[in-house]
């Protein structure tokens, strides 16, 4: 076997190709919201439609991912994925207005799905005794790579401005994402046996499936909840006094736990009930939700956000090998796209567009965006527990 036939080597590649789109769609947008909201004169609604573009884009892709993957092969996928993500940071360095961000962002979601879903469809085959695990590296590397980018952002931004930054990223993830791609694809046998596999559960029946509807919920509700905290961190932490550099840590401490949390009960979901792990993060993102407005102190802020990104990472993770225990592997890509498009159509309507609103009318009640984020979560807990597998 060739070095480049290694899987592992090959899922170390896959962890390449989808660190900087993960920064992308989950550090960019926290660091960049202040700036956007002073740069173009807007309020906090309009910043918060920035994340419904960016899953309104993944939405529409998954589905299409899925698909593509039975006729295209996946490494193809994914460097066009890659390389149009890349390329939209030099687009967004240049906006003009809000609504280039929205393009951006769509851009950026759209294209996101073409990594996300071949890398994770593939990894699963190739390492079907330790699905969860494995989830959980290439998650723990989509979700944490903004733990480790976002402090780097708000660097350049600070110091060298927007401009900059945005081709800085583009530049990076040119160098060392898009340009290994192409090694992520099957070796040998493996790729044969994905090439033979055939989809046995069609569009119509899926969306007659009791399971697929609540886990749709789940995603739509849980996903909402999880991915508001990362545009609201700029707004929450200003208007309890802390400049960006501070704030900052927030967003850090989400991220983190929304990358360890991947690996870590993503391992757990190869050997424990995988709706029981999600129900338990859930009710703890639920609880840290409903503590968050009554505290201002930085460092306990710090630590509540740690449990809404343990379960927004979650989420991701323990999902994916759900999906393929209950509908199938053979179905995975395509069920998995139907389920994301709860988290591109509704997440952002219901998540940061929703509270922008809720925030401006109420003139910055976080009280009452936290608590309805709290119950979201609080739902889901009790959701996630009637999906099962089929007979």
């Amino acid at each position: 076997m060739s070095f480049l036939e290694n899987k592992k080597i090959i899922l170390v590649f896959g962890c390449l190709a989808i660190f900087f789109p993960g920064s992308f769609v989950f550090g960019f947008p926290g660091v960049m919201a202040a700036e956007w909201q002073s740069l173009f004169q807007v309020n906090r609604e309009q910043i918060g439609r920035i994340m419904f573009f960016i899953l309104a884009g993944t939405g529409f892709s998954m589905y299409l991912a899925g698909k593509l993957q039975e006729k295209i092969p996946s490494h193809r996928i994914i460097f066009i994925g890659s390389l149009m993500c890349s390329l939209a940071m030099i687009f967004v360095g240049k906006a003009d207005s809000l609504e280039d961000v929205y393009i951006w962002a769509f851009i950026e979601g759209f294209f996101c799905g073409f990594v996300y879903i071949p890398c994770l469809t593939l990894f699963q085959k190739l390492f079907p005794e330790n699905k969860g695990l494995i989830t959980g590296i290439l998650n723990l590397t989509f979700g944490g790579s903004s733990a480790i980018m976002s402090p780097i952002y708000t660097h350049f931004l600070v110091t060298k401005g927007y401009v900059f930054t945005s081709i800085f990223a583009a530049i990076i993830a040119l160098v060392l994402g898009t340009s290994f791609t192409l090694f992520v694809k099957a070796p040998g046998k493996e790729k044969k046996q994905t090439q033979q596999q055939v989809s046995t559960l069609s569009l119509k029946q899926t969306l007659c499936l009791s399971s697929f509807w609540y886990l749709w919920c789940v995603w739509a509700l849980a996903g909402a909840a999880g991915v508001s905290l990362i545009v609201l961190t700029s707004s929450f932490g200003g208007s309890l006094g802390y400049s960006i550099t501070q704030y900052v840590y927030i967003l850090t401490c989400f991220n983190m736990l929304n990358g360890i949390g991947r690996l870590v009960c993503g391992r757990l979901a190869d050997t424990y009930s995988k709706q029981k792990i999600l129900m338990t993060v859930f009710l703890m993102a639920s609880v840290a939700y409903f503590l968050m407005p009554v505290f201002n102190n930085l460092v306990f802020l710090s630590f509540l956000a740690c449990f809404i990104g343990l379960a927004f990472g979650v989420l991701f993770t323990v999902s994916a090998p759900l999906v393929s225990e209950v509908f199938g592997l053979e179905n995975f890509g395509k069920v998995f796209g139907l389920v994301f498009t709860a988290y591109g159509f509704f997440a952002g309507l219901l998540g940061p567009w929703l509270s922008g609103i809720i925030l401006d009318i109420t003139k910055s009640d976080f009280q009452i965006v936290f608590t309805m984020f709290a119950i979201f979560y609080l739902v889901s807990s009790m959701l996630i527990l009637k999906v099962k597998k089929l007979p």
